[in-house]
């Protein structure tokens, strides 16, 4: 049976992920933004009980190896967060393709099957590494 982690607790593992996160992104724009606002949302939407300890001090592990190598965490993180940034973004008018072919119904279904995807392999990324990565 887990306690439920005081308002303290709470607040110091906001702290601390959002500031091993800012280092590991290097204080980027847009990343630093979308970074602030995953953390917001997910402190703001999930039950203190949720928030396990030991997961929470293993993504700050993995945080601080994103910030200090250059290789297979830093990518994940860079990764994850310039999709968060896109996800949200309309398409571009410029592309070639046209508004209206990128609309049809197999699109629609294809950007559902992938975002799908994309949330199924991070939960797998998640449970294997023992972190919470919330994006």
């Amino acid at each position: 049976m887990t306690v439920p982690a005081s308002r303290q607790h709470i607040l110091q593992a906001y702290r601390d992920l959002y500031k091993t996160g800012l280092r590991a992104v290097q204080y980027s724009t847009p990343a630093r933004y979308e970074l602030r606002d995953i953390l917001r949302q997910t402190f703001r939407t999930s039950a203190p009980s949720n928030l396990n300890p030991r997961r929470i001090q293993n993504t700050v592990k993995f945080l601080e190896n994103a910030r200090k190598y250059d290789g297979f965490e830093h990518r994940i993180v860079k990764n994850l967060l310039h999709l968060q940034y896109w996800k949200g973004r309309p398409l571009d008018k410029r592309s070639k393709h046209s508004i209206r072919d990128l609309n049809t119904a197999a699109a629609g279904e294809s950007r559902k099957q992938i975002w799908h995807q994309y949330r199924a392999t991070l939960t797998m990324l998640n449970e294997s590494l023992d972190i919470c990565l919330t994006i």
